[in-house]
């Protein structure tokens, strides 16, 4: 099980991802050039709504292939 928790800036955007694996000793920042995001039915979103969490991520790995 993954956890993934949204922090939001003072507009309620999500300003970043913190992701904690389930190996992983504690979180760290959602970085599209480390982390692959690969959901699992059991993942944890907080923060911000899975739909959210998961459009932010995806938007943070397209920019980074550009």
């Amino acid at each position: 099980m993954n956890i993934y928790v949204a922090e939001l800036d003072e507009n309620c955007r999500i300003a970043a991802v913190w992701v904690r694996h389930h190996e992983a000793r504690g979180p760290s920042l959602f970085d599209p050039r480390k982390h692959i995001f690969d959901p699992r039915p059991g993942d944890v979103f907080s923060g911000a709504p899975r739909d959210d969490v998961v459009k932010w991520i995806k938007s943070a790995k397209s920019k980074r292939m550009k």
